[in-house]
């Protein structure tokens, strides 16, 4: 067989239309359902051969004449193309074929298959499987369960699960146990299906038995310190082995074969906190674009993935090349499914800017100064000098008479960037760079208190001094943001200071423009938006996958005791949409009165509800993770790692629950890993949250699924949320 592929080939969707009269086998990647004479014909046993196919079978995207099926095979010692059956029949006894077609799983695919099957029926249950001719037999995948959506005018509730957030390193999917005995149209998967990183530390750990090593390890980024290193995903074959092995876990490969799968990426299935093509791990410290590495990503997650994305016609082999990857790749669409829901699923990452604060911004900087200031609450008519305690004093650190300063000030940042890893050369220039302009006085006196304290007497320079201070401008510097370390996310993408981001936030967008937070891009929000104002469904259900619930941590109440200046409100996480405030009041604009938001990625639960000026609500419900490390480990990892806040945060932390504050925010939960499950009926939208002890993560499946640590049932009738819940 020739196994010469072009770069085409890889990824495309291949299509056949079912038809009562399937009787014969068709040609490789053809259209057609007649007989092939180029394939023996035979009346073989079908032999159960679930090993040749490894990580199952799965369905997805259904829509009321169409659906995607998808397999992997894979054979020791076997790298070549094979010719696979695939059939499609609406009994599992497979009596009577709809499909009865030859299809070529590709090496170059990874074995990986997908063909979109069209001339369906709407609302239907169809069961499918692949066959591999082999010495007159057949050996069979298992049998897959898929559903069609049902018809635009079927009044029919519609009941799907979301989930979001399954790592596999040192945990286990239990949670997703319960959901195996439901009666599901689909379940909705709102990104994070893999996690890019093999062992990090910060999150990542359990269960011994529940580990990975690349394969190609040399294709990998290692990451880490020496001694304790591990590696993220960078090559094809890095991404390919962890959709390989996440699909291969029994639970999930359970939970593919029976239902439909409809899939949005958030950040994991390319890079941590990632944005367009850049990653962050070294937050900073040296750029990390790489547009391969995400488009190797891309491929492998089209290749796994049982997402359509190619709308294009009905007939012949349609699919995504890779030149038609990263930045041409449109994951956004949207499903209709029964009179009462349209899904509409979003891509967060592919277009969005880059977090505000960059993670290498010098503490000392300053990002507005008086005449930013003044510009800015002159609109809303308050006076310069009616603010200006509340800011940051600085000064002109290029000004003659701090010379001084300044020469200590470069001196100083060298050899910290020196010490942080950076070569000399680049040391000298980054501090060269934070040495000129407007310079913070707080941290420049801690800086020069550095520098005495490793200097002789005779060697040591004054402090800028309190009088000279109290005559200074002010602005909002770096560290006023919360921003205290030459590289990090803390300050930066986490424990960020509300009221100065809020500041600066809208001063940019009034500035610099909307595009500075506009996260789904210009032409995904037009779509998104005229495609909603045309729905006619009651239900118009946005897939987004991070949350647009505000993360605020409120450290001002007195009886709490926390020392200025940590007795602040904090936005937890501004790798979310609290990260673009302003673009998402933008996003939410677009969004009718009564819009139901699905997302994931924080690893807690949250529901909240905002009323629209015109009347209604727009509500969401966050799903809790698969088995991913609960967000407020996340956080406690976070700050143990900065020495300002481990104190702080050892002592808050577990009361962070109760600390979260927001008038739109209704239920936050943020230590159960777990699933939703969601009924859209004629007058109301339903969401069941299930929660789970963290401890079923962390150990192999029971026999039986384990029962819900707290239910939490919400209702919303498109104005008014209502649940039966125990806060906690």
């Amino acid at each position: 067989m020739n196994t010469t592929t072009t770069r085409r080939e890889i990824l495309r969707i291949l299509t056949v239309a079912a038809s009562a009269s399937a009787l014969g086998l068709s040609g490789c990647d053809s259209d057609s359902n007649s007989p092939d004479p180029g394939t023996p014909q035979g009346s073989g046993a079908v032999v159960p051969s679930e090993a040749l196919f490894p990580q199952g079978v799965a369905s997805g995207d259904p829509r009321p004449d169409a659906v995607v099926l998808w397999t992997r095979f894979s054979e020791s010692g076997q790298h070549a193309d094979v010719v696979l059956r695939l059939q499609v029949s609406t009994t599992d006894g497979f009596a009577q074929l709809l499909v009865n077609h030859d299809f070529t799983a590709r090496a170059a695919a990874d074995g990986c298959l997908k063909v979109r099957v069209t001339g369906l029926t709407a609302g239907t249950r169809y069961f499918y499987r692949f066959l591999l001719g082999r010495n007159g037999d057949f050996l069979a995948s298992a049998t897959g369960r898929t559903k069609t959506a049902r018809a635009a005018t079927d009044a029919t509730p519609v009941k799907f699960a979301s989930i979001s957030c399954n790592d596999y390193i040192g945990r286990y999917f239990t949670t997703l146990m319960p959901l195996l005995n439901e009666d599901l149209d689909f379940v909705l998967h709102l990104g994070d299906s893999i996690y890019e990183t093999t062992g990090d530390p910060s999150f990542q750990g359990g269960a011994a038995a529940r580990g990975i090593t690349f394969d190609d390890r040399d294709g990998a980024i290692t990451l880490g310190s020496a001694g304790s290193t591990y590696q993220a995903a960078k090559s094809l074959d890095n991404y390919r082995q962890l959709h390989r092995v996440y699909r291969n876990d029994s639970l999930m490969r359970q939970l593919y074969q029976r239902f439909p799968v409809v899939a949005i990426w958030d950040d994991h299935e390319f890079s941590d906190d990632s944005w367009k093509a850049m990653g962050t791990y070294r937050d900073g410290l040296f750029e990390e674009l790489d547009e391969e590495r995400r488009r190797n990503a891309e491929q492998a997650y089209f290749e796994f993935m049982p997402v359509d994305t190619d709308l294009g016609g009905a007939q012949g082999a349609l699919g995504v090349d890779r030149a038609n990857l990263y930045p041409r790749t449109v994951l956004y669409r949207k499903l209709r499914f029964g009179r009462d829901l349209e899904l509409f699923l979003s891509d967060y990452r592919s277009y969005r800017p880059d977090h505000l604060i960059p993670e290498d911004a010098f503490p000392g900087g300053v990002v507005m100064d008086r005449a930013a200031l003044t510009q800015f609450f002159a609109a809303q008519n308050i006076p310069y000098e009616a603010v200006r305690a509340r800011f940051s004093p600085y000064l002109d650190i290029d000004q003659p008479q701090y010379a001084v300063y300044k020469q200590v000030l470069q001196a100083t940042l060298t050899q910290a960037y020196i010490n942080e890893g950076v070569d000399l050369g680049q040391a000298a220039l980054r501090a060269q760079n934070a040495s000129r302009g407007f310079v913070a006085t707080t941290i420049l006196n801690s800086l020069l208190q550095q520098y005495n304290a490793a200097v002789p007497a005779a060697q040591r320079v004054p402090l800028i001094p309190d009088a000279l201070i109290a005559t200074l401008d002010t602005g909002i510097a770096w560290y006023t943001l919360g921003k205290t370390s030459l590289f990090g996310s803390v300050g930066s993408r986490y424990f960020v200071v509300e009221q100065t981001f809020q500041i600066y936030a809208a001063w940019l967008a009034t500035t610099r423009g909307l595009q500075t937070q506009n996260a789904f891009g210009d032409t995904q929000l037009n779509w998104l938006g005229a495609q909603m104002a045309a729905s006619t469904a009651k239900w118009k259900v946005l897939a987004t996958s991070v949350s647009m619930r505000p993360l605020v941590l409120d450290l001002t109440p007195p009886a709490l005791g926390v020392p200025p200046p940590f007795n602040q409100r904090f936005l937890l996480n501004v790798d979310q949409w609290d990260g673009f405030p302003q673009g998402k009041q933008a996003t939410l604009a677009r969004l009718p009165a009564g819009t139901v938001l699905l997302s994931g990625d924080i690893h807690a639960t949250l529901v909240g509800s905002s009323a629209r000026p015109g009347g209604g609500s727009v509500v969401e419900f966050t799903t809790p993770a698969v088995s991913s490390a609960s967000f407020r480990n996340l956080l406690a990892n976070t700050a143990a790692n900065d020495p300002l806040l481990a104190p702080l945060a050892a002592q808050l932390l577990p009361m962070l629950d109760q600390l979260v504050s927001d008038v739109d925010l209704e239920y936050i939960q943020t230590t159960r890993p777990g699933h939703t499950v969601l009924d859209s009926g004629p007058s109301e939208f339903k969401a069941n949250i299930r929660q789970y002890d963290p401890a079923v993560v962390l150990n192999p499946p029971p026999g039986t699924a384990p029962s819900p640590q707290r239910e939490i049932r919400f209702s919303f009738d498109g104005e008014f949320v209502s649940g039966e819940f125990q806060p906690g």
